[in-house]
């Protein structure tokens, strides 16, 4: 009988590589892209998520662009009509200005359309925003697109491989820049620009003039007052924000004279290391996720009406930056980065085809569009803050900061008298209660992290989920479906495309429910999913002196680098993201941290082999977003065991089945062999596990243990 048992035993280890779930190598993109990422860079987690999501999500859109994986549906014909007739529209202006300054003309009419003032400035913010509520009421699509035209126009931004060029590269500056004079061809108006470093001076910035009825409207919650109040998203819901909330900051002075400091183009653009204060597009970031909401979302940033505003601000400083060039005697025409990754390289075509001509990242760069806009000075306390009745100069750091909106003044008069920096106030509001209510945002991937971060922000309540299939593909068909199918299929579980979430806001969770959205290649159907155990073994961190908290009794953890609750309840996340098919999904393990080393398992959603092979990768890291090793299991000696490997796997139908059609009988049958370290049976071991410590090594080097879990 025991010989029989071996037999059987050895011919489940032959049959492995034949198994539903087979390790396999990382696509040979996505190896390259961690191997270049992490050349002669010193290991750090934030430097390992960084490369890790942006590796991920550069090869999951370039398999969209392909075709390869569902990405959405693009704009109508008649969508594609509209910007192209705005990009030629552009194209001639550029072109009578090129010539109306070779003949030493006036450039009349284009100065005064293309001058962007400061948000709070005399005359700078009424005619934009009269032109996105008209844009609210048009529309250049087909009744079927269920589109207005200012939903045309920011659906521009989102998804496929739009992202890919316009993010994370030298071509993001070029790429908004075009992007901001077309809405302003559109509008026949200048778009304001918001400086919003003159909020961040600010005791509190969520009390500026800027979040009321005058300018942008509230910015807790819902979107119910100002003059964007009945702009919808194209899941007919109202802009939401949640504003003062992440790690990041606003634009700050420090980071403006960093970036100012620079004198070759390449050294404001990324690729730079995680964190640089010379990083453009990292400030850039900040106000992104500072603001919250819909705002926060690479996807979905466009559907509020302060995008353009911020964009404005990035762009303006970029100008700055191009005159100090030419006062050094550098031409920021031809000051391109010679080595740059796919789709950002000088001659590549900037990503708005079909829709228009071709222009590339260099050209994009040149003076004929650079020319077009110029600026109204920021406001400093030597131009009297642009003579704004919004802004004053604060004598004592001679800085121009933004007026309290009288609402908060009537609020908190404690302000008046001066209160404390370094805490943001408590915000309790209808408008945050109703965006809470409708639970996490399905806005998918999040902007990165900002190099400031503001210790007055709060945890975010509100959280997100994966992009909703309509924020992508735009159309009435799966609308009703997505309704319906996220009630039933609503659980426990937290879901976000991307594995970014914060120290703070890991914790402040513990015990809010939130929601996978069960996306799978476009549609929403809980049977498209099956579920494996994943093993989760949890080493807990020293503490910066090199100390384990519970070998010497008592010990300080105040200046830990990784503060967890007091009750000693963590997470790790575990997430899986399709290699060759469209679909996410995450889930946490509560693990011990007082524990030296704690072991547990939970169940992770993958698509199911029925509905055709798939390749999946899989990730893990814990509450301070430091990632976890993945191990693979496969036969050493005859014996079944866990070795480095890259998390990838291949999904197939054959046999033995290692997945289960629900998360409970995922985790269910062999609970408690799976939750013991030492003692698993071969027939229960789970086909991945991660490994959760303070390794001082990439994550990414699957590099086989020289002492394989067994």
């Amino acid at each position: 009988m025991v010989r029989y048992l071996q037999i059987i035993i050895s011919l489940g280890i032959l049959q492995l590589s034949h198994a539903l779930l087979e390790s396999i190598p990382l696509p040979a993109e996505l190896q390259e892209c961690y191997e270049n990422r992490s050349y002669n860079v010193t290991p750090s987690p934030e430097m390992a998520m960084y490369i890790k999501n942006m590796c991920y999500r550069h090869y999951q859109l370039k398999q969209m662009a392909a075709g390869k994986v569902w990405g959405g549906e693009k704009l109508t014909k008649e969508g594609m009509n509209y910007i192209n007739s705005l990009f030629r529209r552009l194209l001639r202006e550029a072109e009578d200005v090129e010539k109306s300054k070779k003949d030493g003309g006036r450039q009349k009419r284009q100065t005064t359309r293309r001058f962007r003032q400061e948000v709070r400035s005399p005359g700078g913010f009424q005619a934009y925003a009269n032109c996105i509520q008209r844009l609210q009421n048009e529309t250049v699509e087909p009744p079927s697109a269920r589109r207005n035209t200012y939903q045309t126009f920011a659906a521009f931004h989102s998804g496929r491989e739009t992202i890919l060029r316009a993010h994370d590269g030298p071509a993001f500056l070029p790429w908004h820049r075009i992007y901001l004079l077309l809405l302003e061809t559109e509008c026949n108006a200048p778009i304001p620009y918001w400086d919003s470093g003159l909020d961040y001076d600010m005791v509190d910035p969520t009390a500026s003039i800027l979040w009321g009825p005058l300018f942008f409207g509230n910015g807790d919650g819902e979107v119910s007052n100002g003059p964007f109040q009945r702009i919808r998203t194209i899941l007919r819901t109202p802009i939401i924000r949640n504003y003062g909330t992440g790690n990041n900051a606003l634009f700050t002075k420090a980071g403006l004279r960093a970036v100012l400091s620079r004198r070759r183009f390449a050294d404001i653009s990324e690729p730079l290391p995680s964190g640089s204060i010379y990083n453009l597009e990292g400030h850039h970031n900040g106000p992104h996720v500072w603001v919250g909401g819909h705002l926060a979302g690479l996807d979905t940033a466009p559907w509020d009406p302060v995008f353009y505003m911020h964009h404005a601000y990035v762009d303006a400083v970029w100008a700055r930056f191009r005159e100090q060039q030419i006062e050094n005697g550098i031409n920021p025409e031809t000051d391109y980065p010679r080595r740059a990754r796919s789709g950002h390289r000088r001659n590549d075509v900037i990503n708005f085809q079909p829709y228009f001509e071709l222009v590339t990242n260099l050209e994009a760069m040149g003076n004929r569009f650079a020319n077009l806009v110029t600026y109204e000075p920021f406001p400093v306390c030597e131009n009297n803050c642009n003579n704004s009745p919004h802004l004053y100069c604060d004598q004592v750091r001679r800085v121009c900061i933004s007026r309290i909106r009288a609402q908060t003044v009537q609020a908190n008069s404690f302000m008046d008298m001066g209160a404390a920096r370094g805490a943001s106030f408590s915000i309790q509001s209808q408008s945050l209660e109703r965006a809470m209510a409708r639970g996490p945002l399905p806005i998918g991937q999040k902007f990165g992290r900002s190099p400031f971060t503001d210790a007055r922000n709060r945890p975010d309540e509100i959280g997100t989920a994966s992009a909703a299939t309509q924020i992508r593909r735009a159309g009435s068909a799966v609308r009703s479906r997505a309704r319906s199918s996220r009630t039933r299929g609503r659980r426990e579980v937290p879901q976000n495309s991307t594995f970014e979430f914060s120290h703070l806001q890991s914790v402040s969770t513990m015990d809010r429910s939130l929601t996978n959205t069960f996306i799978m290649d476009g549609e929403i159907d809980l049977k498209r999913w099956a579920y494996i155990p994943v093993r989760v073994i949890y080493s807990r961190s020293h503490n910066p002196q090199g100390v384990d908290p519970t070998l010497s009794g008592a010990v300080d953890q105040s200046s830990d680098t990784c503060q967890i609750t007091k009750s000693g309840a963590s997470k790790v996340f575990v997430a899986s993201s399709g290699l060759n098919y469209y679909g996410t999904y995450q889930e946490f393990a509560i693990i011990d941290d007082r524990q030296p080393v704690y072991s547990t398992t939970t169940a992770i959603g993958i698509k199911n082999p029925i509905y055709g092979e798939g390749e999946v990768l899989f990730a893990a890291h814990d509450s301070c977003g430091r990632p976890c090793r993945p191990l693979c299991l496969t036969s050493i000696g005859g014996h079944r065991e866990y070795k480095g490997c890259a998390g990838a796997f291949k999904i197939t139908t054959s046999s033995p089945q290692m997945y289960s059609l629900t998360y409970k009988d995922a985790v269910t049958p062999d609970l408690a062999t799976l939750n013991m370290v030492d003692s698993l049976t071969e027939d229960s071991m789970p086909p991945i596990t991660f490994v959760c410590d303070n390794a001082k090594t990439w994550p990414l080097e699957f590099k086989p243990l020289l002492n394989p879990i067994k």
